[in-house]
């Protein structure tokens, strides 16, 4: 297999690793630079064989130079936007990262097979340079954040969606079972086991990767109409109260 996956928000690897053990030439994008050297290290005789590629960058809608906040806490609460790099009031620390667009990867490493962003809260970034004519990633995801997402990627194409619980083993959103009252607790307690065991157990996708993609991904492919519509009520779009605050999902999109 000789496609090309790009992991824009690599963060400690698990889904790069993950797309290289599947065969797929990876492009990983990571502004932490502590975290890339980490995976450099690791991952060495993929970058030695020229399977991947990781860049000490992070994406902007320019290029030039901007301030990370570095979450001493949560690296995976690391942002650009310090609201999100300091949350819960925790300790960060700002480093100045190179920028550069996802429109100059495109034009530098050429067009994924599948675009895989996570970049807490920037991941509209990406959606807007995905090119609106021509060659284009048959697959992308990105974080679930904003409904104006999922319409970013209906305006480039894509017609075929689904909205991935990334706390309930990579299922599609079960509306029923997120109103159940003890649905929370038991997401909290099984994914701390799931953590705990996983640094013994080789689990297929970790606890905190962004799972299986494309017709890998669980379940049937929804219209537009579809994801929309489960997203609004998940989130109680009338009284902007999410049904809880354990849940939280990625978009999928196909050609």
């Amino acid at each position: 297999m000789d496609k090309l996956v790009y992991d824009i928000g690599m963060h400690i690897g698990q889904d790069t690793r993950y797309y290289l053990k599947k065969g797929f030439r990876v492009l990983a994008i990571e502004a932490n630079p502590e975290l890339v050297e980490e995976a450099r290290k690791n991952l060495c005789k993929y970058t030695a064989s020229g399977q991947l590629i990781i860049l000490n960058v992070c994406i902007a809608q320019s290029e030039g130079v901007r301030p990370f906040y570095k979450n001493l806490r949560c690296s995976e609460w690391s942002s650009f936007d310090k609201s999100i790099g300091s949350r819960n009031e925790t300790r960060y620390e700002v480093l100045n990262v190179e920028c550069i667009t996802t429109k100059k990867l495109f034009e530098t490493y050429g067009m994924p097979y599948y675009l895989k962003i996570d970049i807490e809260g920037y991941d509209y970034m990406c959606l807007l340079d995905i090119p609106d004519n021509g060659n284009k990633p048959q697959y992308v995801s990105c974080e679930a954040c904003h409904l104006e997402w999922l319409d970013i990627l209906k305006s480039k194409g894509y017609q075929k969606f689904k909205l991935i619980s990334q706390g309930d083993n990579f299922i599609q959103i079960d509306l029923d079972k997120e109103k159940k009252f003890y649905y929370p607790k038991y997401q909290v307690v099984r994914n701390g086991i799931k953590l705990r065991l996983q640094r013994f157990i080789s689990f297929k996708h970790l606890y905190g990767s962004s799972g299986p993609f494309g017709d890998d991904t669980k379940g049937e492919w929804k219209s537009y109409e579809q994801v929309k519509s489960l997203f609004e009520k998940y989130n109680c779009t009338q009284s902007a109260k999410p049904l809880n605050n354990v849940s939280w999902f990625d978009f999928h999109a196909s050609l």
